[in-house]
């Protein structure tokens, strides 16, 4: 891949940020320590991003959401949680962190410089800080105060007039589906873990959409401790699918760490290397991608992000972790390797394909039925 045509976001201001939130304390800092160890920011431009402005916020949250960040941005007591913060989803899972508004304006102003980036003719662009799916117009939910996701959607289609979503996390993209469920211009795909009790507890097969944009939702859920043999061939099912059908000018993929094997909060047993099968099989469409993070809970997600950046820089890097600032991290065989656990899938072969047959039939009859969309 040409050194321009790839470009990588990082900022010493969005480790200071991303700091804040205890589930993953440092891991943007880890990140971008280990491929930067690695050599492969020689391999690609970096770009340093700056904080959004109130107008990039409001392009997806509610006026009412985003004034209620800034009111609390400068409180001294965070533990104090009020009805208001309730309200906007401040609290539990997302509870009251120092300076609030210039956190969600530093993540978001990073996703938004990797936008830039593909606005201004960049193939593909990365930001590990990003991805951040669950967060809704007017509430903050499951780690995330701002869906950058759908901010980078809605300034793509100033350029792109459909765009594919693909959410590779191992929980359901709610707040992305939800925020285009009716749109026709914007596909979204979401695979991931579904079981009773399982957050966010959406994102059955059967929901696709309402109105002009019903088929263009598309939910491809599985059972716990899936296999990245059984995983690899339902993306690639899916994916092929859903790209004929749809036919998209510019892809966005959240790459989410917890769907690696080991992962605390997760439930699938895929690896980096099955995940690396899928990206290629999006490079290879050769249309403009923009990759984003997401969840990612141990030291794996370190791991499999940097495999990713070396498949797409098309650079081949050790096994063996090199000496760098976290290196105790990756104890205690220090090796890039990730391996799966014992336990038993709960998917079928046969459970899966019945999936693929409902999206694919959905795809001809809501999709490719249409001749709207060119």
């Amino acid at each position: 891949m040409s050194y321009k045509n790839v470009v990588y976001v990082s900022n010493i201001s969005i480790h200071k940020e991303m700091r804040k939130l205890s589930a993953i304390k440092n891991r943007s800092e880890i990140v971008d320590e280990l491929i930067k160890c690695y050599g492969l920011f020689d391999h690609c431009r970096i770009v340093e991003s700056n904080k959004c402005s109130l107008e990039d916020l409001l392009l997806f949250h509610s006026a009412d959401y985003i004034q209620c960040l800034k009111r609390y941005n400068d409180i001294e007591n965070t533990d104090d949680v009020t009805d208001e913060l309730q309200e906007f989803g401040i609290a539990y899972d997302c509870p009251l962190i120092e300076n609030i508004y210039e956190f969600v304006s530093t993540i978001a102003g990073s996703t938004i410089a990797a936008v830039n980036a593909i606005l201004d003719g960049a193939l593909i662009s990365i930001n590990w800080h990003g991805g951040w799916h669950h967060a809704q117009r007017d509430s903050a939910a499951g780690f995330c105060y701002v869906n950058d996701v759908v901010i980078a959607v809605q300034q793509l289609r100033t350029k792109f007039q459909k765009v594919l979503y693909l959410d590779l996390d191992v929980h359901h993209g709610d707040g992305v589906e939800s925020a285009f469920s009716f749109s026709k211009y914007v596909m979204t795909v979401s695979f991931h873990l579904h079981e009773p009790g399982y957050f966010p507890g959406t994102g059955n097969i059967s929901e696709i959409g309402f109105g002009s944009g019903k088929g263009y939702t598309i939910n491809a859920p599985y059972a716990r401790n899936i296999s990245g043999e059984l995983f690899v061939t339902y993306f690639e099912q899916i994916a092929s699918a859903v790209f004929d059908a749809f036919q998209p000018n510019v892809c966005i993929v959240q790459c989410g760490g917890d769907i690696i094997a080991g992962d605390r909060l997760g439930g699938a047993n895929v690896l980096p290397k099955d995940c690396k099968s899928c990206i290629k099989k999006i490079i290879d469409w050769r249309i403009p991608t923009l990759l984003l993070g997401g969840g990612g809970y141990n030291i794996n997600t370190a791991k499999y992000w940097t495999e990713l950046t070396a498949c797409i820089l098309d650079v081949e890097i050790a096994r063996d972790i090199p000496d760098n600032k976290y290196f105790l991290h990756y104890g205690p065989d220090f090796v890039l390797d990730v391996y799966p656990t014992n336990s038993e899938d709960r998917n079928t072969s046969q459970d899966l394909t019945t999936n693929v047959f409902i999206i694919k039939d959905n795809l001809k009859r809501y999709v490719m039925s249409s001749s709207s969309i060119k």
